[in-house]
């Protein structure tokens, strides 16, 4: 298969198994979310309701680094072009997830939440597709 192809295959691959392990948290801790939204920067995700999980640490380290174990794949075969996407995409997109993470971090409660509407808030202006629930 051409190389391209096969990069291609595997970075859409990883990117929906990352955003798949996001819905994974969201639904195991029960976090009501909105819309499944994509966006002219972040290809697609989840808003989902900022207050439910936002108190909780454990919930917050979840929610923005589970993803990262699709970097391990790699490991499976390390000279395999379609495995090399997997640490690539989750690298690369989970840099926003750490940015929140370490955002909200040293935040009170009442700071996370406001912040986090904030950022709703922008990203709502960057929408392309929504599906409301």
């Amino acid at each position: 298969m051409d190389i391209i192809l096969v990069g291609l295959l595997g970075f859409i691959f990883a990117l929906i198994l990352h955003e798949l392990t996001h819905l994974l948290v969201i639904t195991y801790y029960k976090i009501p979310f909105k819309a499944i939204i994509i966006t002219k920067w972040s290809a697609f995700g989840f808003l989902v309701d900022n207050e439910a999980y936002l108190d909780s640490n454990k919930i917050l380290t979840l929610l923005h680094f589970s993803p990262l174990i699709w970097c391990f794949v790699i490991l499976l075969n390390p000279g395999n072009f379609f495995l090399l996407m997997f640490p690539l995409v989750n690298i690369f997109g989970g840099v926003g997830d750490i940015y929140y993470y370490f955002r909200l971090l040293p935040l009170t409660n009442e700071e996370r939440i406001e912040w986090a509407k904030k950022s709703d808030d922008s990203i709502l202006k960057t929408i392309i597709w929504k599906k409301d629930f």
